[in-house]
């Protein structure tokens, strides 16, 4: 399974769960990413944060937005409350369009807070605060 996740590295001062996304973005390898994270005994006990950086990421021929809705709903189970941020690059149109979609779904149907960010300092302090 690790073949379809992200890389995810937990931050010991913060406490967050930071990804690094790179190559073309997947619905699957977030969702698969998302619940290697949530199983996280560390993490669990924390402030539930994830820095998504997106911003490495390209967006395939290929991808269906309703990917996005398909492992979102299969995600709801292990999504506990919490703040994730996306920082994405300014110039990527449709990885800023399939963040954004992560961020209305997750509005109406989880308890997590996400923001979609192109500066990483920014996603930073806002999943400090």
């Amino acid at each position: 399974m690790l073949e379809d996740t992200y890389a995810i590295q937990f931050s010991e001062c913060s406490g967050h769960a930071c990804v690094e996304m790179q190559g073309e973005l997947n619905a699957q390898k977030i969702r698969n990413t998302f619940a290697i994270i949530a199983l996280n005994k560390k993490w669990i006990d924390g402030e539930r944060t994830v820095l998504w950086r997106a911003n490495r990421t390209s967006f395939p021929p290929s991808f269906e937005f309703a990917d996005i809705f398909q492992t979102t709903q299969l995600s709801k189970a292990l999504t506990k409350p919490g703040k994730s941020a996306i920082v994405v690059e300014k110039s990527s149109d449709m990885v800023k369009k399939a963040a954004r979609f992560y961020q209305s779904i997750a509005l109406t149907s989880t308890p997590r807070k996400i923001e979609v960010f192109f500066d990483e300092s920014e996603a930073i302090a806002w999943l400090d605060e």
